[in-house]
């Protein structure tokens, strides 16, 4: 079974708002992220909320995730991470073979993407651990870690560089999915990358 894991309890602070709540082509942006991963054949959805978590649950009320809140949303994305997995591992523990971790805002990375890694998985189990999605040479979201990882995970920390630590440690286990998909390299950390968004799609 495979886990995705959305990241979306953040503070947002150089958008002006909630950048997850941000209408993009009609839908918020955290609703085309959690849209797509359902849509891929990641079997289960944890959406982990903090900042805005009322309102975030409310553009997904309709959709078949789970939710669950980091109360130390404001210490950083890596508290959210922890929190979003040690709450799938509690759920499903034997279960859960693989996890995907995509942020709140990675709302252009197509179900096709999470399929890819999904597939390279699989198909190269055992021998490689950590697989990311990238377009071009650039690496982006999501990243698909086999849950033997997890361990390894849940001790991250943001004094350790988050799950950079992770990624470093493995990084002659992880192997680079090269997709043709430019959504993959796209987030939205301040309102002018809506600039970058609408130019890269466009090309």
């Amino acid at each position: 079974m495979i886990a995705g894991i959305v990241l979306a309890a953040g503070l947002s602070r150089r958008f002006p708002g909630n950048k997850l709540l941000y209408v993009w082509e009609g839908k918020p942006v955290i609703r085309w992220t959690v849209e797509n991963i359902l849509n891929s054949r990641v079997d289960k959805v944890v959406v982990v909320l903090g900042h805005d978590s009322d309102k975030i649950r409310g553009v997904l009320e309709d959709l078949p995730v789970e939710h669950v809140y980091n109360p130390d949303y404001n210490r950083g994305m890596s508290t959210s991470v922890k929190r979003g997995v040690s709450y799938a591992l509690e759920k499903y523990n034997g279960d859960l073979e693989a996890i995907v971790i995509a942020p709140g805002d990675t709302a252009w990375a197509p179900p096709e993407a999470y399929d890819a890694l999904i597939d390279a998985w699989r198909r190269l189990r055992g021998r490689k651990l950590i697989f990311v999605a990238a377009y071009k040479g650039r690496r982006g979201h999501p990243i698909l870690f086999d849950a033997k990882l997890i361990p390894e995970i849940l001790s991250i920390s943001e004094e350790t560089r988050g799950l950079k630590k992770v990624t470093s440690k493995y990084r002659m286990d992880t192997l680079i999915v090269e997709l043709p998909y430019p959504g993959i390299i796209l987030d939205l950390d301040t309102y002018n990358d809506l600039n970058r968004v609408k130019y890269v799609l466009k090309k």
